[in-house]
């Protein structure tokens, strides 16, 4: 028996297995990330978001994302993602802690433009092994730069993220597509408490596989220090990345 070709032929089934199993991960396009908070250097950042994918798998997560930065014109920010989930299919479940990321860059602004970039990676904290998984069991190098574009009166914006994921070597020695994210909403303020911003975002495989969402985003802000933010994904457009529908709601308190 050829042990080589049995071990290439097996390598080629999990990967595409892989592709349609894991979940997809929710970027965080949203309204107004980049200007850097001026009275705070810290904000913590909970986020609860629900999918439910084509092929029926529901995954539930609550990412705590601490935030520390400082600077106005030229700064600089690091944070810390720490994800539990839980998902859910026909058979079977699975809870834990998910791959936790750590990033660090440099923010700045030039005029009503508000740029944040950062390098990150992130770690295989969660069990990969797990059915259905809670990780993906593989570092990940991440490169990306998110901006705000506001208007002097700050009552129209742009949002826009652009990330490139480096994927590396996961537990089963496969070293799936290297990933392209590029993220794009608009909107504006409703009045002094609500923003409304709608776009589209589209993650892009280097093999050719991607899935293409809509996405709308309502800002309620509370006070300077504490805003809520409700999420709507649509899967519009696909290839061999499950389509899915999410709900998420995002509360930020800065310190």
């Amino acid at each position: 028996m050829n042990y080589n070709l049995v071990k290439k032929i097996s390598t080629y089934i999990l990967s595409f297995v892989l592709t349609f199993t894991v979940p997809t991960i929710l970027h965080a396009d949203d309204i107004l990330k980049g200007p850097i908070p001026k009275k705070s250097k810290f904000q913590l950042d909970t986020r609860f978001t629900y999918t439910r994918n084509e092929k029926g798998i529901t995954t539930l997560t609550n990412n705590i994302i601490g935030k520390y930065w400082e600077g106005d014109r030229l700064g600089k920010w690091v944070f810390i993602n720490v994800p539990y989930k839980s998902v859910i299919n026909d058979q079977e479940s699975s809870n834990g802690f998910g791959d936790i990321t750590v990033g660090v860059g440099p923010g700045g602004r030039i005029n009503n433009l508000h740029i944040l970039s950062y390098f990150a990676l992130t770690f295989p904290t969660g069990d990969s092994n797990e059915r259905p998984a809670l990780g993906n069991g593989r570092y990940d190098k991440k490169i990306g730069v998110v901006h705000t574009f506001l208007t002097n009166d700050k009552g129209f914006e742009i949002d826009t993220t652009v990330e490139y994921n480096l994927t590396g070597v996961n537990n089963k020695d496969i070293n799936p597509p290297n990933e392209f994210y590029f993220g794009f909403i608009f909107g504006g303020k409703i009045n002094e408490r609500i923003r409304f911003a709608t776009g589209l975002t589209d993650l892009v495989k280097a093999n050719g596989d991607f899935l293409l969402n809509s996405r709308s985003v309502l800002r309620y802000t509370f006070s300077p220090k504490i805003h809520l933010e409700a999420l709507i994904d649509h899967g519009i457009q696909n290839h061999n990345v499950l389509k899915y529908d999410g709900l998420s709601l995002f509360l930020r308190y800065n310190l």
